[in-house]
């Protein structure tokens, strides 16, 4: 536990860096509190010296709880950047006091994370040198906790190996070589730039993302667990996100791996077994929040000639998620790193006659099910030329800014989107 603590500690200078910010400065409340909770955590007797600690680990809780409440007070937009920086530290304070306070590691370290992870969804980032690298501190913190609990703490029974040969990589395929897609072998940086980037034409790419360490890597399902296993995630349920029926929840991604991708009913679902809500980890900063999958990634050439810091985005899946029919601002490269998609495509200026939702908050998004064409109820989309293809393990599909794509998980499927400009 104390090994734990003072790694934590390392990080920042406690007094002198992290708690001189203006954020803290501003209030003299908190940095009252602070500075006088943070005096025990500074000192080399820290570990020792525990007859404070509780006291502290309440205040330090009171003034957690306080902010938190005010995170979830109105509109979330409206949140001032100092409030959330606020979280951050205290969060941070909270995880040193659990683990000087708890009796048992395991748990501590548990908890620990939990609260790193939700900071880091809350709270806004405080970038720190470490490793002569910039990084974020609770990121760092996250990072630190999920090595001691692979090394001190007992470890779950393992998970089955997915294999790639059994989750349905060739279901209902759509012969890539017949559809109006180009597939690409390793085009070079020039010929797709100046052919497909400023055309601002779709196309597939095959062998660019083959040496990804994620490629041999993320389908072993242990490995998943090893580096993310307690991590907590925010997971869409529900058929998509433009129905009724879709909500959004915290789980952990032991669990959401566990029921959601290597159950036999994920794997190999049939009509008469019961249908569970769709689970989705979509559109994610996972990469941010687990720098080990990051480093399992790389940004494609093709994206550096104009974009040198594209966001990434995982989606996570089993079968039959869907992302409806929808565009987007930027350009987008969909790396397929296991499993296979349906994709459905459609050009800009079918736009109108898409029918997108009124609702400024769906207006990207069309009320037309690219999979069941109703022409009745949508009688323009008859005009439209739809381009449909399957993106295979392995397969990169570069779509053009503000081109509509409809996107269907056809087996257990992990998926990398890099948007750029």
């Amino acid at each position: 536990m104390e090994k734990c603590a003072k790694a934590i500690l390392s990080i920042v200078p406690l007094k002198s860096w992290l708690l001189c910010r203006e954020c803290v400065k501003e209030n003299k409340v908190y940095e009252t509190v602070l500075f006088a909770v943070a005096e025990p955590l500074a000192s080399e007797r820290a570990a020792v010296d525990g007859k404070n600690i509780y006291t502290n680990l309440i205040k330090v809780g009171v003034l957690y709880d306080t902010v938190y409440s005010r995170l979830h007070t109105g509109q979330w937009n409206a949140v001032p950047p100092d409030e959330r920086k606020m979280f951050t530290i205290l969060t941070y304070m909270r995880i040193l006091y659990i683990l000087y306070a708890s009796n048992s590691l395991e748990d501590a370290i548990k908890d620990c994370i939990y609260l790193a992870d939700l900071g880091l969804m809350l709270g806004c980032p405080i970038v720190i040198e470490c490793k002569a690298a910039a990084t974020d501190l609770l990121t760092e913190t996250a990072s630190i906790l999920t090595k001691q609990l692979a090394t001190s703490c007992k470890q779950e029974p393992p998970f089955k190996r997915i294999k790639l040969d059994e989750i349905g990589e060739a279901s209902c395929r759509t012969d890539n070589k017949l559809s109006d897609v180009p597939v690409l072998e390793c085009p070079s940086l020039e010929f797709f730039g100046s052919q497909y980037y400023d055309k601002q034409k779709p196309a597939i790419l095959k062998g660019i993302i083959d040496g990804w360490p994620a490629m041999e890597r993320w389908h072993d399902s242990n490995y998943l667990l090893k580096v993310a296993g307690e991590r907590t995630v925010p997971i869409e349920i529900g058929s998509q996100y433009s129905n009724d029926d879709w909500s959004q929840k915290l789980m952990k991604f032991r669990d959401f791996l566990e029921k959601h991708i290597c159950s036999e009913l994920s794997c190999n679902s049939t009509e008469t077994q019961p249908a569970a809500p769709a689970a989705y980890l979509a559109q994610h900063d996972l990469f941010d929040q687990i720098p080990a999958l990051r480093a399992d990634i790389a940004v494609p050439d093709y994206i550096g000639r104009t974009d040198s810091r594209p966001r990434i985005r995982a989606w996570l899946g089993p079968k039959g998620t869907v992302s409806p029919l929808h565009t987007d601002p930027c350009h987008n490269f969909l790396c397929q790193v296991f499993g296979a998609k349906l994709i459905i495509l459609a050009r800009p200026e079918d736009t109108e006659k898409l029918y997108p939702h009124d609702h400024f908050i769906l207006s990207n998004t069309s009320q037309v099910d690219a999979r069941r064409l109703d022409y009745d109820r949508f009688p323009l989309v008859r005009d439209v030329r739809f381009l449909r293809l399957t993106l295979q393990r392995g397969e990169v599909l570069y779509i053009p800014p503000k081109w509509w794509h409809y996107v269907e998980s056809l087996s257990p499927s992990f998926s990398v989107s890099f948007w750029f400009e």
